[in-house]
């Protein structure tokens, strides 16, 4: 009875075990049709330096993995500097000609198997585009997959039970994403990207290596996941890329290294976004007409032709119709770009087809100053607008300089302050100056407490006190890392003091020692490890009576410095146009006169520094776009 209950049972499961076997064949053999069909125009780079960059790094991180990010960093210079790197000198590999099929077959086998293991909430198409692929942008090719799987299998496999429960793969998530190194190396130039089994020994790396990283290891046990990026921020230089997660089709996950899911934007909350990208494997038709056109005008990040606008899944946007000018260049132009600002030039970030008389840009996110223009068959720019704000409500704002209607502003920066640097600003608030003539400081006297810091600059408090002392001490109030900058100190002729020596509280960072407050040089600071106990002090060359004093909290170098020369520029017919030009002094700002009212606004530091941000003038303050 019991033997014809199992034979009974068997031929009951029997077609549901073949129809099970045949959709995984099928499922098989469109994955592979669908790498085949769009790894055309995949490749990676190959070089002789190429090959002794990625020996010497990978021994770098192997073999030192001690070093401290600043001794990683001169490695990487190093290694770039022995091994120049020129993508257009290299040898392109194209992965038509190269990847094996045998190469196809086992990568197909290994991602089908854990994606059905592991992410049970996601579609054909899903795996097809964010677990499936074999690589995530141009570096070498790999056994990544079989790797990470093998080094980190252990690791996991609590979770792979016979019940499965979907909240696992927040599990294996956390468990993969441990240990690694946030800090981030920013090239002056173009950087190899390592191969995706390498990244596992990088020990400092850029945004996108980290991303690819964190992919990778997702991919591999089956969970979808692919990378999101900003070409460029809408109030900052720079873009940035970032991993994220799929939860299903449809929500997604920023993370990044050493954080929990969803936090990666906690610290960036104040940063605004333009356009969010998502990279997929599949070529995407929306791009094909454009970069056909465009040729060598089309930027970097979309040349791939594989991207998707996700902006609106992070910000709210609206969509932009913009009026062209009547100009015979940008009329006869297919394709209008939308850009933002970076440091010193208007940076593309979407694009939109011309119909002669306006434009339609669509999801763009809000509170950011834009422009539109057009290249003309030489490469040259034509700008179609003039800037405009797309502020928070959705609304557009165009900004056209009034040279008939003038007002003098102040300044103080060049570039906002970011919410680091407001922490800062309050973590000298309450700071004491304390000065003796014992360098012990037994005998001593309290002769300032510094009082409200509203901008992150040099202060000048003035001191009221009698007698002569040989030393002075600053004491950092409770709750403060330190994270001073500088501090300068002044006799009754006005004359600045140089210190003989300094010194300080112990467990200071190695970059952030004590003696960086008195060394002249306000982007270098004094940072502990830990709160409470901060000070630094200073031995003065005799014994002095100091006027005042000049504090500077720990910074960014953007505020106004004497004997740096400043120049105030305004956009006006598609360029910048110079107002005029100013030496930086002691009162820590500078008034122009005669500034066209409704200008975007420029301050250009002609002395040093890169970080330099486009304003409006507004209630009489810098309003920073």
């Amino acid at each position: 009875m019991k033997t014809k209950l199992l034979l009974t049972l068997a031929i009951t499961l029997l077609p549901l075990c073949v129809g099970a076997q045949d959709n995984e064949a099928d499922e098989k053999k469109k994955a592979l049709e669908f790498l085949q069909k769009n790894m055309n125009g995949c490749y990676s780079l190959k070089s002789d330096n190429l090959s002794r960059y990625y020996s010497y790094m990978k021994n770098i991180f192997e073999e030192k993995w001690f070093y401290s990010n600043d001794q990683f960093r001169s490695e990487y210079r190093s290694a770039l500097n022995a091994f120049p790197y020129t993508p257009t000198e290299c040898d392109t590999v194209y992965d038509k000609n190269s990847v094996t099929m045998t190469y196809l077959q086992d990568n197909i086998e290994l991602a089908y198997k854990m994606w059905k293991r592991n992410s049970h909430a996601t579609s054909f198409e899903t795996f097809c585009n964010y677990v499936l692929p074999y690589r995530i942008g141009y570096e070498p090719i790999s056994d990544w997959r079989a790797y990470y799987i093998e080094r980190y299998g252990d690791a996991v496999k609590l979770y792979f039970s016979k019940q499965h429960n979907y909240y696992y793969v927040y599990g294996i998530h956390n468990r993969l994403n441990r240990g690694f190194n946030g800090a981030v190396y920013y090239p002056s130039g173009p950087i190899p990207e390592f191969s995706l089994k390498d990244l596992v020994s990088v020990k400092l790396g850029n945004c996108e290596s980290y991303s690819n990283r964190t992919v990778a290891q997702l991919r591999a046990f089956g969970i979808p996941a692919t990378v999101d990026f900003v070409p460029q921020w809408g109030n900052r230089s720079m873009g940035h890329s970032w991993a994220v997660m799929f939860v299903d089709d449809d929500y997604t996950l920023p993370v990044g290294v050493n954080e929990t899911l969803g936090s990666h934007f906690d610290e960036r909350a104040e940063l605004t976004m333009p356009k969010v990208y998502r990279q997929t494997f599949a070529i995407q038709d929306w791009l094909k007409d454009f970069c056909k056109d465009e040729g060598q005008n089309t930027p970097d990040f979309l040349k791939g032709q594989r991207v998707i606008d996700v902006t609106d899944k992070y910000v709210e946007t609206s969509d932009v119709i913009v009026p062209v000018k009547d100009d015979k260049w940008i009329k006869n132009s297919k394709w209008i770009y939308i850009a933002a600002f970076n440091n010193r030039q208007w940076v593309p970030v979407y694009f939109s087809k011309n119909n002669g008389k306006e434009v339609v840009f669509h999801k763009m996110g809000r509170n950011i100053m834009y422009i539109a223009f057009c290249y003309d068959e030489f490469g040259r720019r034509h700008y179609a607008t003039n800037p405009f704000l797309l502020d928070g409500d959705g609304h557009v704002r165009y900004l056209e300089a009034k040279n008939d209607k003038v007002h003098d502003i102040t300044v103080t920066r060049k570039y906002w302050e970011s919410d680091a640097l407001k922490q800062y600003n309050r973590q000298i608030e309450g700071g004491k100056i304390v000065v003796s003539n014992d360098s012990d400081f037994k005998d001593s006297l309290i002769v300032s407490e510094v009082a409200t810091i509203n901008e992150n600059r040099f202060h000048t408090f003035p001191l009221a006190y009698s007698g002569a002392f040989k030393y002075l001490k600053y004491w950092s109030p409770r709750n403060s890392y330190g994270n001073i900058a500088e501090i300068e100190l002044y006799d009754d002729q006005n004359r600045l003091i140089r210190p003989l020596r300094s010194w300080g509280g112990a467990n200071a960072w190695v970059e952030h020692s004590a003696q960086k407050v008195f060394d002249g040089d306000v982007l270098t600071s004094y940072s502990r490890m830990h709160p409470d106990g901060a000070w630094a002090a200073v031995e003065l060359p005799q014994s002095v009576h100091i006027s005042k004093y000049r504090i500077h909290p720990r910074t960014d170098g953007n505020a106004i410095y004497s004997n740096n020369v400043y120049q105030l520029l305004y956009w006006k017919d598609g360029k910048w146009m110079l107002l005029d030009e100013k030496n930086g002094d002691q009162m820590d700002s500078l008034t122009f006169q005669n500034v066209p009212e409704n200008a975007l606004l420029l301050l250009h530091n002609k002395t040093q520094g890169t970080e330099e941000r486009v304003f409006t003038y507004e209630g009489g303050k810098q309003i920073w776009w």
